[in-house]
């Protein structure tokens, strides 16, 4: 089990290194030529073809990262990434990471819920749906590229949500997020 959770943990960091990349995009407007919204009806201002790129791009450099930490943990992982591309790796969590959050502000749109605004209604549900729904993307991503075992599967769920909310909190006080949740 403790493998599983190393192994799910450490698969985490290439959306660690671009999720909190996206951050310091957002709050500093860079590329702000890509700051346009998806569908402005659908999903949002929040939702913009900027989150999409800088996702897709910058989780490259994340699968990096996981590639070469990977040998000192090699022995406590039950899944190696060491002879995945990288680039088809990183861009796939990318879309992974984004593509389930849009039903979820589909949804909050719809219930007139302002973009980055939490619900006043079934908040609890929402959060959970905040910080779950890419976990379960980037874990789809992941099961169809290496075939993780299933508890593997499952602790990424569960511990994706645990360590988005982790790092969201940390962006926040980094000033990087305007809240924590």
């Amino acid at each position: 089990m403790l493998d599983a959770i190393i192994t799910a943990l450490f698969l985490a960091i290439p959306l660690l290194v671009s999720g909190s990349f996206h951050m310091w995009v957002v709050s500093r407007n860079q590329f702000a030529f890509l700051a346009k919204p998806i569908h402005l009806n659908a999903f949002g201002a929040n939702k913009t073809w900027r989150g999409i790129v800088v996702m897709m791009l910058a989780t490259i450099p994340g699968v990096w990262l996981a590639q070469a930490l990977e040998p000192a943990l090699a022995s406590a992982l039950t899944v190696s990434i060491l002879n995945t591309d990288a680039v088809l790796l990183g861009l796939l969590l990318g879309l992974g990471y984004v593509i389930p959050e849009l039903p979820n502000s589909f949804i909050k749109r719809r219930l007139n819920i302002k973009p980055g605004e939490p619900a006043q209604r079934f908040t609890f549900l929402f959060s959970l749906l905040d910080q779950a729904d890419s976990a379960i993307g980037c874990a789809i991503v992941y099961w169809l590229l290496l075939q993780p075992s299933l508890d593997v599967m499952v602790w990424m769920v569960v511990i994706g949500p645990l360590v988005h909310l982790v790092a969201n909190i940390s962006l926040y006080a980094c000033g990087l997020r305007k809240q924590p949740f």
